[in-house]
């Protein structure tokens, strides 16, 4: 029913790729949250089923009636237990997984833990947002991904279940996530992994930094790099018509940190304009060191445009 309902929505309003909003790396996100999830394959059941050859599972059974026989049960008791055995099996598991408002529980609890990140972590912007259902068509247009996903008892038999989440977005292109465990912690570890997704800052981006407007542009994987040398990182960011940020912009940056549109320096060597290094855990008396005092075997850096 929620699966057609996003359909018959999406028809509706003529959704195509081309109503996806142009969206920069650094804007918001606006997710559709109705997330329908369709019920996969049981695989504990068929790993069950595919665990022993139907010999082995006759042997077995055949020893374990020897058994209750050797206790005293006659032949027609011990058949009879063997059975009620299995039917009581059965019915437990049929109860356990009977899968009543699964898919709301995944819904609902991924919201949760999103939330989660963003009331614990406190960035200073929100990336991720769920937009409201009662939705019109200009508000359509502006949606950056839809969602669906699947569920499925996990192989383990230990009352997980392994979950596929989809994130469809605009020209067709698509971010897929899989967790498994609990139902009711799962999604935790995939709202994890979108919130990284979404919320670290991702390279370009624009941000202010003292009285200026700086665009990183991260190294040349084009994210946060390495180099051997400090002149090596000087050298990659001039071949992307860049330069490396000096130490107040290193600071600057990262008391913005990850989630903020900032980098987080961490316990790193950052490679400096200067050919010098900047080492945020050397402060006493200065983290502007020169190479030999800190012998690091590779240094960090990425490139920013004024």
């Amino acid at each position: 029913m929620r699966l057609s309902y996003l359909i018959f929505t999406m028809l509706s309003f003529g959704f195509s790729t081309e109503l996806f909003a142009t969206t920069p790396a650094d804007s918001k996100i606006d997710i559709w949250p109705t997330i329908p999830f369709v019920r996969g394959a049981d695989l504990c059941r068929y790993k069950d089923a595919y665990s022993d050859t139907r010999t082995g599972y006759m042997t077995r059974m055949t020893n374990l009636a020897g058994t209750l026989m050797w206790s005293g049960a006659s032949m027609r008791e011990a058949l009879a237990a063997l059975q009620s055995f299995n039917q009581l099996y059965d019915q437990n598991l049929a109860l356990a997984t009977q899968n009543q408002y699964l898919d709301v529980t995944l819904e609902s609890t991924l919201k949760a833990f999103i939330s989660g990140y963003y009331r614990d972590l406190r960035p200073r912007y929100q990336k991720i947002s769920f937009t409201d259902t009662n939705i019109d068509q200009p508000q359509l247009a502006r949606l950056d991904y839809v969602a669906h996903g699947s569920y499925a008892f996990a192989p383990d038999c230990r009352g997980d279940i392994q979950v596929t989440l989809h994130l469809v977005g605009r020209n067709g292109d698509v971010k897929s996530y899989l967790g498994q465990g609990p139902p009711s912690v799962v999604m935790s570890r995939i709202a994890a992994k979108i919130f990284e997704d979404f919320q670290r800052t991702q390279f370009p981006s624009k941000i202010i930094v003292g009285n200026k407007m700086l665009t990183l542009i991260g190294g040349m994987n084009g994210s946060v790099d390495m180099a051997a040398t400090p002149e090596i990182a000087i050298q990659s960011c001039l071949t992307l018509n860049a330069r490396l940020p000096n130490e107040f912009e290193l600071d600057i940056l990262n008391a913005y940190g990850d989630w903020s549109g900032g980098i987080s320096l961490n316990d790193k060597y950052w490679a400096l304009p200067s050919g010098k290094v900047f080492a945020p855990m050397l402060r006493n008396p200065s983290p502007v060191r020169e190479v030999w005092e800190v012998n690091a075997d590779s240094y960090s850096y990425y490139c920013v445009q004024d």
